[in-house]
């Protein structure tokens, strides 16, 4: 599918701009149209629909695997990446005096779950600076390892700034040194081409509302399958073992795939309305939307160097590959984006701007005609 294509299954409404994408995205009409479908036919048929809303989750956990580079089998569905990152870290056998490491700048739903793990098991949280204008070389991180270290646990891209992570060194290294490699994506999937096993990652998690243009509420977890049967399900119910149709054993053993870690009933219409939005992604190509996305930041990030904003960026303009452009407001720059409305978010050094593909050309130019 061409990038128009994918630009009409977005809202183009002139009221409101959406510049804050990486934060909360907008959802696709392929995802609104199949919270409408099962709304209706919830209200409509009820219980009837029992087997065809199963089939739909599996059909979106297809898709999901598709973009990440797994298989849908190693893929479990939770409420939000802080609930993936959390069966993880919790049930991931640290020992005292283990260590894990992982950048100063992670996300509190990342960073926090580890931090809890390391007190709780008496493992050490290793935390890495990041290098100048916040940029994240891998070798910080190798250089951080000692025979103690168990896992190293990283954004791919940060959401402050876009730094990226170099995974496919990263990998090599954690490979080789046999260190478990887990990886929150949900600043990159859906906007950077991704393939866990091509990168030696043992464990991603993300969540649908970013670059995947998908309600709120769905976080999941992709965990190679030669590591499932080492952890174990951090939430337990009728799902960790078979279905809620099967009589009750002390007895029964917990599933051998991903899916032993969804205890219970699925959020059927934000799983499906994500698979849904995943498929549109499939079907445009990663790096059609990539290329479209990085042009837009180029041009918004251009405009704002030409009209003299401070731009936070461990890469340079003609080398700028991140939808994220954080920058130094002025004394109006705040009621200036107001004034559109054009959303935003406060992070770290500045206010950070996110365009999407499905972001016009005619957009940024009101932006900076504003800034």
């Amino acid at each position: 599918m061409t990038i128009e294509y994918f630009k009409s299954q977005f809202y183009q409404g002139f009221e409101r701009i959406h510049l804050n994408n990486s934060g909360l995205a907008p959802i696709s009409a392929p995802a609104r149209d199949r919270i409408l479908y099962w709304g209706n036919r919830f209200y409509n048929e009820g219980f009837y629909t029992d087997l065809d809303y199963v089939n739909d989750v599996k059909k979106s956990r297809e898709n999901l695997s598709k973009l990440i580079g797994c298989e849908d089998s190693e893929i479990a569905f939770f409420q939000s990446t802080a609930s993936a990152v959390s069966q993880l870290a919790m049930q991931f056998p640290l020992e005292p005096g283990d260590e894990v490491i992982m950048w100063t700048e992670e996300y509190g739903s990342h960073l926090y779950p580890w931090q809890e793990a390391c007190k709780r098991k008496e493992a050490n949280l290793v935390l890495v600076n990041s290098d100048e204008n916040l940029a994240t070389p891998y070798m910080k991180l190798v250089e951080k390892i000692t025979p103690k270290t168990k896992i190293i646990a990283v954004s791919w891209v940060q959401f402050l700034t876009g730094a990226k992570t170099d995974l496919s060194s990263l990998g090599k290294v954690t490979k080789e040194k046999g260190i478990f490699l887990f990886v929150d994506i949900i600043q990159g999937l859906g906007l950077h081409p991704f393939h866990m096993k091509d990168l030696n990652v043992d464990a991603v998690a993300s969540g649908s509302h970013k670059w995947l243009f998908s309600p709120v509420g769905v976080g999941f977890l992709a965990l190679d399958q030669k590591h499932i049967g080492k952890i174990k399900p951090h939430n337990v119910g009728s799902y960790t073992f078979g279905t809620c149709d099967d009589p009750t054993s002390l007895e029964c053993i917990p599933k051998l795939d991903a899916l032993k870690f969804e205890a219970g009933s699925k959020q059927v219409l934000e799983i499906t309305a994500l698979g849904a939005s995943v498929a549109l992604l499939n079907q445009t190509k990663i790096e059609t939307i990539e290329k479209e996305t990085l042009k837009l930041a180029y041009k918004l990030r251009e405009g704002l160097e030409k009209k003299n904003y401070k731009v936070h960026s461990p890469y340079e303009l003609e080398n700028h590959q991140t939808a994220i452009v954080n920058f130094i407001p002025k004394n109006n720059t705040i009621d200036a984006l107001k004034s559109l409305p054009c959303n935003y978010a406060i992070r770290g050094p500045g206010v950070r701007l996110s365009p999407a593909a499905f972001t016009t050309e005619d957009v940024i130019e009101r932006v900076l005609k504003v800034l």
